[in-house]
C-alpha cells in the first residue's frame, strides 16, 4: 500500500472512531463531566468550574444561543461572588456532524490551548476567560468568557475596515507574533498547535479535493476557469506547500483572523474565535485578514504598506526579516483565505449565509488574480526564485 493510501485509510480510520466516539458520547446518558448541552450548566457546576465557594451562584439563565462548529449561548448568573452578572459559553456543537468535525481536527481542545497559551495578560485583546475545561477522553471542551455583547462592536465578512482599523489589526498580530517568534512552547505544552498527523493532513487533502476539484456551488461564476485550474495545486501539492510553510519561522497564528472573528471597542480591535490557531508563518494571518476584511479596491492602494508596517513592528520588538520576501510570502498567502472562501461556500449555507461566503469569495479571487498568487506560492514550493 502506498503512503497516500496508508494516510487515507487512516484518515478514515480517524473519522470513524470520532462518529462512534460522538455517537456514545451523546447517547450515553448521566454522562458526568464537562456539558454537553448549555442546559447542562447548573449553578453548582459553574461555581466548580470557576473555582468558587460551594454555593456561591444561586443560578443560571440562558439568555441566548446557537450552534454551529462550536454551541455558543451568552447566559445570566445571580451570584454575590466577584464574577460577571453575564458569561458567554462555548461548548461541543449541537449538530452531530459537526460535533464530528470538531474532533477530528480538534477544534475545541486547540482553542482552549490558545486561550490557556494567551494568558492573563494577552499580548492582543481577548475575551477574559474566566473557566476553561478539556476532557481527552470524551474531547469534550468548555470555555467561560467574557460577555462583549453590550460593550463591542461585531461585523461579517459583508462589512470592510478602513485604513486605520486595518493598520490598527495588522499592530496587533504582529503584537501577537512577536510574543510567540520561534518559541520553544511548540515543542512543551503547545506541542498539539504544531503538529499535525498523516490521517489529519489526508482528510483536510480529502476535503479540498472535495470542494475545489470541481468547484460548482453558487460562488462557481465568481472565478475565472484559469483560477479553478490553478487552485487545485492546494490539494495535488499540498506536501509541498506545508513544507514550505514550516521552514519559516514559526509563532502562534490565529488563523482565521477574519472580520468575523474580530471586534472592536472603538478604534481598538479584539480577536475571537481561536478554533483553528496553530503554528505558522506570522505572515499567513496578515494576508488573511488583508484579503477577508478589506474592500479590494482599497486593499490595493494600501496593502505593501500594511505589511511594511507589520515588518516594521516586528523589528522593533527585536525580529529583524526581510522586507521583500516578507511582501512575496504575502502574495503567496493570499492564496489560504481564498481555500477558507472557495470551500465555505460550496459547503453551501450550513456553513455560512450565502451573501456572506459570496462576499469572501470575490475578495479572495480579487486577491489571486492581482497577485498571480499561485503562481508565487508554486515558484516557492518548487525553490524558484519569485
Amino acid at each position: 500500500m502506498t503512503s497516500r493510501s496508508s494516510a487515507t485509510a487512516l484518515g478514515i480510520g480517524m473519522v470513524a472512531k470520532e462518529a462512534i466516539r460522538v455517537g456514545f458520547d451523546r447517547t450515553i446518558a448521566g454522562r458526568k463531566g464537562i456539558p454537553l448541552r448549555v442546559e447542562q450548566v447548573t449553578a453548582q457546576w459553574l461555581g466548580d468550574a470557576l473555582e468558587l465557594t460551594p454555593g456561591a451562584i444561586e443560578s443560571v439563565r440562558v439568555v441566548q444561543q446557537d450552534s454551529g462548529t462550536a454551541a455558543r449561548a451568552r447566559i445570566a448568573v445571580k451570584s454575590d461572588a466577584d464574577i460577571p452578572d453575564h458569561l458567554f459559553l462555548k461548548l461541543a456543537p449541537r449538530n452531530y456532524l459537526q460535533h464530528v468535525l470538531m474532533n477530528v481536527f480538534a477544534l475545541g481542545i486547540h482553542e482552549c490551548l490558545a486561550y490557556q497559551a494567551l494568558g492573563s495578560n494577552p499580548p492582543v485583546r481577548i475575551p477574559r476567560c474566566h473557566a476553561v475545561q478539556v476532557d481527552l477522553a470524551t474531547q469534550r471542551t468548555f470555555l467561560a468568557l467574557e460577555d462583549l455583547s453590550e460593550t463591542a462592536e461585531f461585523r461579517t465578512v459583508i462589512d470592510s475596515v478602513t485604513r486605520t482599523e486595518a493598520s490598527a489589526v495588522v499592530d496587533a498580530l504582529a503584537d501577537l507574533h512577536a510574543t510567540f517568534w520561534r518559541t520553544d512552547r511548540f515543542t512543551q505544552d503547545l506541542a498539539p498547535l504544531a503538529v499535525r498527523s498523516a490521517a489529519e493532513i489526508r482528510i483536510g487533502d480529502i476535503i479540498r479535493r472535495r470542494f475545489l476539484g470541481e468547484i460548482t456551488g453558487h460562488t462557481a461564476d465568481l472565478i475565472p476557469e484559469p483560477i479553478k485550474r490553478q487552485c487545485r495545486m492546494l490539494f495535488e501539492n499540498s506536501t509541498a506547500i506545508d513544507a514550505f510553510w514550516e521552514s519559516r519561522p514559526q509563532t502562534l497564528i490565529h488563523g482565521d483572523p477574519h472580520l468575523g472573528n474580530l471586534f472592536f471597542e472603538g478604534a481598538n480591535p479584539g480577536f475571537l474565535d481561536w478554533q483553528v490557531a496553530k503554528a505558522g508563518a506570522g505572515i499567513r494571518d496578515v494576508a488573511y485578514f488583508a484579503s477577508a476584511s478589506v474592500e479590494p479596491d482599497l486593499l490595493r492602494t494600501i496593502e505593501r504598506d500594511l505589511v511594511e508596517r507589520y515588518a516594521g513592528r516586528l523589528d522593533a520588538a527585536g525580529i529583524a526579516v526581510d522586507g521583500d520576501d516578507l511582501w512575496s510570502q504575502y502574495r503567496a498567502a493570499i492564496t489560504e483565505f481564498f481555500l477558507a472562501a472557495v470551500c465555505t461556500a460550496e459547503a453551501g449555507a450550513r456553513m455560512q449565509p450565502l451573501d456572506v461566503s459570496r462576499v469572501g469569495v470575490e475578495r479572495a479571487v480579487a486577491g489571486v488574480v492581482a497577485h498571480d498568487s499561485f503562481t508565487v506560492l508554486a515558484a516557492f514550493t518548487d525553490g524558484k526564485p519569485v
